[in-house]
Formats: structure tokens, C-alpha cells, sequence
């Protein structure tokens, strides 16, 4: 798959979560409730994760595991997408030991619970519960017909629907929190 993300993500607390958990209910459809395992890995000699505008990982769902590579374009911009690349892996483990003898290294691990709801086909919002990292909305414009200007005012409009504080969005994903998190506690 190749696709444009547009979305926005952003920290909530715990009653912030439930709360949008009920409102979701009403508004949209819940479409999905997985637990996910992310492996981000970054070439031998360099970290993705400094910069922070792409990621490599394997994605593990149950039986079903992903290969994804990710990359923001027009960062901080109206414009900003992530264009994405995946693939459906038989065998995770043989995949890993492909990107090891590619000198590649698994440098972060993401464990996440995730709940997901569609409003009105234009919107996919998934509240998330991150292991060492905390709570957190991420709505995406699934309208691929508009531009990506437009997409992106009509996901700050239905934020601030959801009275979200679109100041603190999160143009980071879990695994760069993850890794300033890892280095902070390295000090």
C-alpha cells in the first residue's frame, strides 16, 4: 500500500480519553479494538529517530504482521502528509533478521492498545493507550478527494468539535516520544 496520511495526534489524560471514548460512541461507528507491537529499527550507524520525519518498523497484530516504511513530507506546513509504504509479512522473525543482516537495528518497541472509530467517512479516529507513554487521539482525514490543504483545515475544524487544544499537536510519532523518552532516562 502506498497512501497520504492526514491527520493530527495529540497527548490527552485518562479523562480526556473516556470521555472522547462516549462521545465517539455517539458520533461514529467503533470499527476496531487491537493490541499492537511495533519494532522500529534504524540503520547500524544512524537513528531515524533524531530527526524524526520517517520510521522503518514490523507491526505485529495478533497473527498478522506489517513491514511499514513512513516518511513526512511539508512538515509544519498546510500541506504536511506522511506518505507510507507496507506490506503484509508472513514471518516476522525472518524479516528481522533480514533487516540485522542488512545492518539495520531494532531500536524501539511500541506496545499499544487501540480503539477505532469512523465519523460520517470522512474521519478515522483511534484513541490510544501506550505503554510508557500514555493516552493519545489521532484523528485522520480519510477524504482523499479534497486537497491536502483542505483536509488538513477540516481535521483542526473537527478537533476542535472534539474540544481538543490543537496548540499541542504531536507531529512526533510514539516511537520518537519513545526514543527522547529512552535517552532522557539514559542521563
Amino acid at each position: 500500500m502506498n497512501a497520504k496520511e492526514i491527520e493530527i495526534k495529540l497527548q490527552i489524560d485518562e479523562e480526556k480519553y473516556c470521555r472522547l471514548i462516549e462521545l465517539l460512541k455517539e458520533w461514529g461507528n467503533l470499527t476496531e479494538e487491537k493490541h499492537q507491537i511495533d519494532i522500529y529499527y534504524s540503520p547500524e550507524k544512524e537513528s531515524f529517530y533524531n530527526a524524526g520525519d520517517r520510521c522503518l518498523r514490523i507491526r505485529t497484530e495478533g497473527i498478522k504482521s506489517i513491514l511499514s516504511y513512513k516518511q513526512i513530507y511539508d512538515e509544519n506546513t498546510s500541506k504536511q502528509f506522511i506518505e507510507e509504504f507496507e506490506t503484509s509479512i508472513e514471518n516476522p522473525n525472518m524479516m528481522d533478521r533480514i533487516l540485522r543482516a542488512l545492518k539495520f537495528r531494532s531500536e524501539i518497541t511500541i506496545d499499544k492498545y487501540r480503539i477505532e472509530y469512523l465519523i460520517d467517512t470522512r474521519f478515522k479516529v483511534a484513541l490510544d493507550k501506550v505503554k510508557n507513554l500514555g493516552c493519545f487521539i489521532e484523528i485522520e482525514n480519510i477524504n482523499e478527494i479534497e486537497t491536502l490543504e483542505k483536509r488538513n483545515q477540516a481535521l483542526i475544524e473537527f478537533a476542535k468539535e472534539l474540544s481538543l487544544d490543537i496548540s499541542q499537536r504531536n507531529i512526533e510519532g510514539y516511537s520518537n516520544m519513545m526514543f527522547r523518552k529512552n535517552i532522557k532516562n539514559e542521563d
